[in-house]
């Protein structure tokens, strides 16, 4: 079990698809428990099935992908993917109340919690304008918002959820520059100890990383 955030690891980590061409060769990387890590590069480079191999959805064929915590190591696989929770880049929203959509990974979660939330990602003020605030019905799918306020609902969703690794694959595209630093610094703010990983063709992520690692021709190097 991985109650806090564990350390993980790639050893010479190589994989590719049965009808292309080796995505990896050998990629060694190491995100330390907490730490907020971005991975850029081009699309198709590579950035996807990175997240398909840390959430057990691939797995190496050859070298190891590893998690470690309070002395354990365990191979990365489908047992470990709840320790990770994943937004993606397009919009997952569901019907019914703003509430109930934030509350459907974090059921427990009380009402200021998904306030808490909503002030992280940016998206108290236009929830709160609401007619009944968190308690206003979706439409499916998120209409009547925009793409960028589906991003910031479905990242206070994610950040609600207690899970110790937080991935974001290009979950910020949609907003402006300004809105994406304050919404990436809310979060490492509200989840101190967590682990963010964020998957980005945007430079402007960058300067809020500890570390940062480009993919690019198979590779995965560590630039900062």
């Amino acid at each position: 079990d991985f109650d806090d955030a564990p350390e993980i690891e790639f050893r010479d980590v190589s994989f590719g698809y049965k009808n292309g061409g080796k995505v990896f060769s050998e990629v060694n990387l190491t995100v330390a428990p907490g730490e907020f890590a971005a991975f850029v590069g081009p699309s198709g480079g590579g950035k996807t099935t990175l997240l398909r191999l840390l959430l057990g959805l691939v797995k190496p064929q050859s070298g190891k992908a590893t998690l470690s915590a309070k002395g354990k190591t365990t191979e990365i696989s489908s047992a470990t993917r709840r320790i990770f929770t994943y937004v993606p880049q397009e919009k997952a929203m569901f019907s019914g109340t703003v509430a109930e959509m934030l509350r459907l990974f974090s059921p427990e979660a009380t009402d200021e919690e998904i306030n808490a939330a909503l002030k992280a990602a940016c998206a108290y003020d236009f929830v709160a304008a609401l007619p009944e605030g968190i308690n206003t019905p979706l439409g499916e799918r998120g209409a009547g918002f925009s793409e960028g306020q589906n991003q910031r609902l479905a990242i206070a969703r994610a950040v609600l959820r207690k899970a110790p690794v937080l991935l974001l694959d290009e979950a910020t595209s949609a907003l402006d520059l300004e809105t994406e630093r304050r919404v990436l610094e809310n979060i490492t703010a509200l989840c101190r100890g967590k682990t963010l990983i964020v998957m980005t063709h945007r430079e402007s992520v960058l300067p809020l990383c500890d570390s940062v690692y480009r993919i690019s021709g198979g590779k995965v190097e560590k630039v900062r």
